[in-house]
């Protein structure tokens, strides 16, 4: 039972860990998050999949509230269910708080500073890279079949052309998915694979 308790409590230390310093390094930007999410929960501590990452920026931009939150949130359920969540979310939003706080007050003098504008871009310049990089991942993961590479495609043409919200293209997507699955795919697949969810 003390074992049982110790590793609890040594996996939700290493989820406020992870989530701190994620927190740190994107300091809320989504374009960052999502490539420092696969970074460290993928790469670096194994923590989930790399779909699972997909998976929590189409539902955090589904979702109310901020996109950021909602898939910090969505990841750290997926790792330790509800509590797991909870404790993500919090984690990573401290880093970025306790940032603002101390240089709020003095936040336009800090960024006329030459140095800090140089940081900035250095950062911003490490930020694309990153991101780019994590774009190229996951259509290596997602672009496996016509229908995908199609709505991708799709998905461009009219983003770039009628500039529409993005939750009607994902929405529309997730129509497009369902229809495959239940119309396309019946019988070759479990709808609902059965669930193995381990705490890290």
């Amino acid at each position: 039972m003390k074992n049982n308790i110790k590793e609890y409590i040594r996996n939700y230390l290493k989820i406020i860990y992870v989530f701190f310093i994620i927190g740190l390094e994107s300091l809320g930007n989504m374009s960052a998050v999502s490539a420092i999410l696969e970074e460290n929960l993928v790469k670096k501590h194994k923590m989930v999949e790399q779909d699972d990452i997909i998976d929590s920026v189409t539902m955090a931009r589904l979702g109310p509230g901020a996109i950021t939150a909602n898939a910090v949130a969505y990841l750290g359920n997926k790792i330790a269910g509800f509590l797991g969540g909870i404790i993500a979310g919090i984690s990573y939003t401290i880093a970025p708080l306790i940032i603002f706080l101390v240089i709020y007050g003095f936040l336009d003098k800090v960024l006329e500073l030459r140095f800090v504008q140089s940081a900035l871009n250095g950062c911003l310049i490490y930020i694309c890279v990153i991101f780019l990089e994590t774009i190229y991942q996951m259509g290596k993961s997602i672009l496996q079949d016509k229908l995908n590479i199609v709505l991708f495609t799709l998905a461009i043409i009219i983003e770039l052309t009628f500039n529409l919200p993005c939750m009607y293209i994902i929405i529309s997507a997730v129509i497009i998915g369902l229809i495959k699955i239940f119309v396309f795919q019946k019988g070759e697949q479990q709808l609902l694979p059965p669930c193995d969810k381990k705490i890290i």
